[in-house]
């Protein structure tokens, strides 16, 4: 029976929660067959709500997100698995018409694993005029063929028809309506494992049949019973939860049956019988297990108190199965990494650094962050767009000499530059003897970004330098590229439904630092830099992100040596 039982009831006053904070203990409980007390934890998921009409609900809102979301890839059963041949390489790939095995059972693979495999076990083919682009993945040890024997080798992916799925099309799942009473289930068992005998085979036999034959293990058999005995034996259970594929089939089975948390003696009374005992010959045992089992029971007490309904009739779910199903990638940004990343920031910007942190976690997959290597070659450029004291908005503290070598505007207006600019750096003092101020810091942004028409501002008198300075983890500058990141946000609405924002309006917003990470998240994805980044680990690979980024950048050693530092300490691992 079980220990410990959870249920996904919140608290009338909410309780924060951290990543690593103890929530709980796994107690002790004393099996009627144990000597003594053991460590156990029972974990049960189940809905008493309309599971059938919430799957249904679900997959029609699937067919509306973005393809981002679509983060499971479907090899379907007789998917080949060709052999790995050392010639194999980007110029010459695997065929379908090499040696091959074909697979034996349906597979869902994540998308960050296909991502996280090292470069020489993928190989991109680019669309002929014949035939479409495809991807191989070199795969071992996922597929299995007719023999139960898993597999290794190279699978294929052909872009636009190999289906993608997202973990909201619940794609494999299936609710299982079952009637049965456990008194049936309890004569499958007996049977299967010979403790019937030739009496009770010809008093219970029918019910064992009954339920072998019901929904629920007609499904099990099917992906078990391999030699279809009607029996399923602990090693062809064994067997199947080695081989990923059967494990998952299993994993995605919902059971709507009723919960054993509710006691009813016209439930566990029938056993009586089968288990031997009666009024003139008592079970002593089974009788203190009943009672055990009744003590257990608590859904007569919690049920209204939680809004279960009185009859305990819900739908069970796979734990881990329904936590895979929807699996972020397993790193997590904690405020110690962010800490590492700027050493120098003080602790009065912790929660800046929790907050970037914070959103990265929420949308690490979305935002193609899933591997080593693309956050660290993410990080190597937001360390130098924002600097060792995270600078989201642009500085125009901007000394005279300076803005006149640095800007075409104050070149032919020197004059200009010496109005606004600083000639003594403590203080920001101006040629006139006064401080900077803001006056100065709007002509000079004005003035170096108001007539760039590459970055779509409208001239200096518009104010557009200045409305739309750099802000972000990336520095976005430009009404041109703040429009750029309207519509991308306003297409992912989805992904924030009621963050419905205007960046183009409000262009201050971007120094929210949730605003600021997502502006650099939308450069990153629009430019498919994760794809340079995936390309390994050299500095040419750094200077590459880094053309992207900043091609007249002055700063390219310095972009790889924040790459080759964190790559080499694993900050981000």
């Amino acid at each position: 029976m079980n220990l410990i039982h959870f249920k996904a009831v919140g608290p009338e006053k909410p309780l924060p929660i951290k990543a690593g904070d103890l929530i709980g203990h796994i107690g002790l409980y004393q099996d009627c067959y144990a000597e003594r007390p053991e460590q156990k934890l029972h974990l049960e998921v189940f809905s008493g709500n309309d599971v059938t009409s919430f799957i249904a609900a679900s997959r029609a809102w699937a067919q509306r997100l973005p393809a981002s979301s679509k983060t499971w890839l479907k090899l379907a059963k007789g998917t080949a698995v060709v052999t790995h041949q050392e010639r194999f390489n980007a110029k010459q790939p695997p065929r379908l018409d090499a040696p091959h095995t074909l697979s034996d059972a349906q597979l869902l693979v994540p998308k960050s694993l296909l991502d996280g495999l090292p470069p020489e076990k993928k190989i991109k083919v680019a669309a002929t005029a014949d035939k479409k682009a495809c991807n191989w993945y070199r795969l071992d040890g996922l597929l299995h063929g007719a023999d139960n024997s898993l597999l290794n080798g190279w699978v294929r992916e052909e872009v636009g028809v190999t289906p993608w799925f997202s973990p909201w099309d619940w794609e494999g799942y299936d609710v299982i309506f079952n009637f049965d009473m456990p008194r049936k289930f309890l004569a499958s068992y007996l049977r299967a494992v010979n403790q019937l005998s030739e009496a009770q085979l010809e008093q219970y036999g029918k019910l064992a049949v009954d339920v072998d034959n019901g929904p629920l293990m007609s499904r099990l058999h099917a992906i078990i019973d391999r030699d279809r005995s009607c029996k399923m034996t602990g090693d062809e259970i064994q067997t199947a939860l080695n081989l990923p594929a059967h494990a998952q089939a299993i994993s995605q089975l919902i059971v709507d049956y009723a919960s054993e948390w509710s006691y009813s003696s016209r439930t566990w009374d029938p056993f009586d019988e089968m288990l031997g005992h009666s009024g003139s010959t008592p079970h002593l045992n089974w009788l203190a297990e009943k009672e055990r089992i009744k003590q257990l029971s608590w859904w007569d007490e919690v049920a209204v108190k939680v809004g279960l309904q009185s009859w305990p009739k819900v739908c069970h779910f796979h734990p881990v199965g329904l936590v895979g199903v929807f699996e972020k990638s397993s790193f997590l940004f904690t405020l110690d990494i962010m800490k590492i990343l700027y050493p120098k920031l003080d602790v009065s910007r912790n929660s800046d650094l929790q907050a970037i942190a914070d959103e990265l976690n929420e949308y690490l997959d979305f935002y193609k962050l899933d591997t080593l290597l693309r956050r660290t070659h993410f990080f190597a450029q937001i360390l130098e767009e924002t600097g060792e004291t995270l600078k989201v908005e642009e500085n125009f503290s901007y000394k005279a000499s300076a803005l006149v070598s640095l800007f075409s505007y104050f070149k032919v207006h020197p004059d200009e530059a010496r109005k606004h600019g600083y000639v003594t750096r403590k203080g920001l003092v101006k040629e006139d003897g006064l401080s900077m101020w803001q006056a100065d810091y709007e002509a000079i942004a004005n003035g170096a970004y108001g007539d760039r028409s590459e970055l779509g501002n409208r001239g200096r008198s518009s104010g557009d330098g200045w409305k739309y300075r750099g802000r972000g983890l990336k520095q976005l500058t430009g009404l041109y590229n703040y429009k750029i990141f309207n519509r991308w946000h306003a297409e992912n609405q989805s992904m924030w439904p009621l963050e419905e924002r205007d960046f183009v309006e409000n262009p201050e917003l971007l120094t929210d630092m949730k605003y600021a990470v997502r502006s650099a998240a939308s450069f990153w994805l629009s430019n498919k830099m994760y794809e340079i980044a995936d390309r390994g680990s050299s500095p040419v690979v750094v200077d590459l992100i880094t053309d992207v980024v900043n091609r007249g950048t002055g700063s390219r050693s310095d972009r790889r040596a924040h790459f080759q530092m964190h790559w080499d300490k694993k900050t981000l691992m």
